[in-house]
C-alpha cells in the first residue's frame, strides 16, 4: 500500500465532487504513462473497502485541476464510481502543473527515469521556470541539484531543451537574486569581463555547489532514517506513519536551530548595547563628578 489517509490540512478544503468535474487534459499528468496494473491493484482495493487519500486538485475559480492521484482517479473510474474525494487548493492551471512535478517525491509510486528526465526537460522549456537554478529546480520536483545539472547538460547537448541566458535567479539567505549569464559557458577572454560580473558567477557557482552538498546531506539523513524505519517490526502504515514523524521532527529541529541561533544574535546585540550604554553613564557620572567639583 502506497498511501496513508490524513486529516484535514490547514489552508485546504476536502470535499467530494462529481467525477466529470475533475480536469485532467491540461497536462498537469507528470507521468509519460499511466500504469494500468497499479491502477488495476488501486481499483481491486477500493472494492475491498480499503480507504486511499482524496486526490489533489487546484481550483481557479472555474476548473478544478487533478494535480495530484492520476492513478486513483483511474482506479475509481474503473470501478464505475460517479464521486471523488478531492484535496481543494487555491490556484490556476500553471500551479497545478508545477505542483504536479513534485508530488510524487513526497509519496505514491515513484517515477521512473524517463519521468524525471521530462519533467526536468519541462521545467527548462518553460518561460519563467527555466531561469530558475538547478537547486531551485531541485526542491520544486523532489530531486537532487546534482542530478538535475547533469540531466540540463545532457538535454543541451542533445539540444533538447534551449541554452539558457539573461538573467538566471537564484536564491540566498532566503532572498531572491538575479545574475546575468549571458555569456556563461563562453570562451571569451576574461580581461575584457567587468572584474563584478566574475565575481557574480563565482558566487553563483559556490552557492549551488553548497546547496547540493546541502542536498546530498539531507538525502543521506532521509536514507538512514529509511533503513531504520525499515527495520522496525511494525505493520507497513506504521512505517509510514513513523517516516512522516521523523520528517516533520527533523523539520522542526531545522527550525527551532534557526530561531535559536536568532535569539542568541539578539543576546548578543543587546549586550554589547547595554555594555556601550553603560560605558557611556559611568562616562556621564565622571564629568558629573568633575563639574560639581568645580
Amino acid at each position: 500500500m502506497h498511501f496513508v489517509l490524513r486529516g484535514l490540512i490547514k489552508g485546504n478544503e476536502m470535499k467530494k465532487l462529481n467525477l466529470l468535474a475533475v480536469r485532467i487534459d491540461g497536462g498537469t499528468q507528470a507521468r509519460l504513462a499511466i500504469n494500468e496494473d497499479v491502477v488495476n491493484e488501486y481499483a481491486a482495493k477500493m472494492q475491498d473497502g480499503e480507504i486511499f487519500p482524496p486526490v489533489t486538485v487546484f481550483f481557479d475559480q472555474t476548473d478544478y485541476w487533478l494535480a495530484d492521484g492520476f492513478h486513483r482517479y483511474h482506479a475509481i473510474k474503473n470501478n464505475n464510481n460517479a464521486s471523488i474525494d478531492v484535496d481543494v487548493k487555491d490556484g490556476v492551471l500553471e500551479d497545478a502543473i508545477l505542483y504536479s512535478y513534485g508530488a510524487n517525491s513526497r509519496r505514491g509510486l515513484s517515477m521512473t527515469s524517463e519521468d524525471n528526465i521530462n519533467i526536468i526537460k519541462a521545467m527548462f522549456c518553460h518561460p519563467t521556470w527555466q531561469l530558475w537554478s538547478n537547486n531551485e529546480i531541485a526542491k520544486k520536483v523532489g530531486m537532487s541539484g546534482a542530478y538535475v545539472g547533469k540531466v540540463k547538460r545532457d538535454l543541451e547537448k542533445e539540444e533538447k531543451i534551449p541554452v539558457i541566458g539573461g538573467d538566471k535567479k537564484y536564491k540566498r539567505q532566503g532572498f531572491e537574486l538575479q545574475m546575468n549569464t549571458e555569456k556563461v559557458g563562453k570562451n571569451e577572454d576574461k580581461k575584457e569581463r567587468p572584474a563584478e560580473q566574475d565575481h557574480s558567477e563565482d558566487d553563483n557557482k559556490i552557492q549551488e555547489l553548497a546547496e547540493t552538498i546541502n542536498d546530498i546531506s539531507e538525502e543521506n539523513q532521509k536514507l538512514k532514517d529509511a533503513i531504520a524505519v525499515g527495520q522496525w517490526d511494525a505493520s507497513e502504515i506504521e512505517k509510514i506513519d513513523i517516516q512522516e514523524v521523523l520528517e516533520n521532527l527533523r523539520e522542526e529541529n531545522r527550525i527551532l536551530v534557526i530561531d535559536n541561533k536568532a535569539l542568541r544574535d539578539s543576546r548578543d546585540m543587546y549586550q554589547s548595547r547595554n555594555a556601550e550604554l553603560m560605558g557611556t553613564v559611568k562616562s556621564l557620572q565622571s564629568k558629573i563628578k568633575n563639574l560639581e567639583k568645580k
